[in-house]
């Protein structure tokens, strides 16, 4: 999480400089797309067992990002009318892509598992036949030679 968070951070600096040098959010998607993904990075691997980080450095990072985000907001409502109502959508646009991405993902592992369980039990039942029939072979040849 450690990791996630300084990634997070360098993000916030560089998008922090742009951002008071002028220049406008549509300027900025890469970086800011790159900062959304950090801080959403930072929030799934807080509560997870692999993290590294202590309750503290989430309740501290929480705290940076709520001062961020009303940084944020300053420098959006101060560039341009209608900035930060169009950063919120953007925002909303991005996490809503991101959502689809994941079910995407979800949907696709369980459409590979479905065809692999439907591929093994077509193995099975061809392996069941194959047995049947040579057992089946194996009975007439049987029955042809004591006669």
């Amino acid at each position: 999480m450690l990791v996630e968070i300084a990634a997070a951070n360098a993000i916030w600096k560089t998008l922090s400089t742009c951002l008071k040098n002028g220049q406008e959010l549509y300027q900025l998607g890469n970086q800011l797309g790159d900062y959304l993904s950090a801080t959403q990075k930072v929030k799934e691997k807080a509560g997870d067992a692999s993290s590294r980080g202590t309750a503290l450095e989430c309740f501290q990072y929480a705290e940076q990002q709520r001062v961020q985000r009303e940084q944020l907001e300053h420098f959006l409502k101060k560039s341009r009318l209608n900035g930060w109502s169009d950063f919120v959508k953007f925002e909303a646009e991005w996490h809503r892509q991101r959502r689809e991405e994941e079910q995407e993902k979800v949907n696709a592992r369980i459409r590979r598992n479905a065809k692999l369980q439907k591929d093994v039990a077509l193995g099975i039942n061809v392996g069941i036949c194959m047995i049947l029939a040579l057992g089946l072979l194996f009975g007439i040849a049987v029955y042809l030679k004591l006669n």
